[in-house]
């Protein structure tokens, strides 16, 4: 996992996720329906008080927003993906939506000055 090169995080949609980070791949995790999705880091972290939380939030979970989008390997960049917390105890590999609050939408893209611009292709 630590072969995988660092993507870069930003939203198209959210004033809150707008902001360029760095998103590193901690682990590959997939929901009980099969569904790939991943453990990030982010630098610099996302506020955590407005999510209800005392620190900041480092981590999040992701997966691809769109039908037929691939998180493993992504095909295409920019790659929208849902960003949420995992809010069930432990360090499950299978994790069920359900344990997932999802808190915001944005796009993975390979370079931060694609994040930065928000660029396509």
């Amino acid at each position: 996992m630590n072969h995988t090169p660092d993507l870069y995080l930003s939203s198209l949609e959210s004033s809150r996720f707008e902001p360029v980070r760095r998103c590193r791949l901690i682990r590959r995790l997939r929901f009980d329906t099969g569904k790939p999705c991943a453990l990030v880091s982010l630098d610099p972290p996302v506020i955590g008080q407005d999510f209800g939380e005392l620190e900041d939030l480092a981590e999040l979970i992701v997966t691809a927003r769109h039908e037929g989008a691939s998180l493993f390997p992504i095909e295409e960049f920019p790659l929208f993906v849902h960003l949420g917390l995992l809010r069930a105890p432990g360090d499950p590999d299978v994790i069920s939506a359900a344990d997932v609050e999802v808190i915001g939408w944005g796009e993975l893209y390979r370079t931060a000055d694609d994040a930065e611009n928000h660029r396509f292709g």
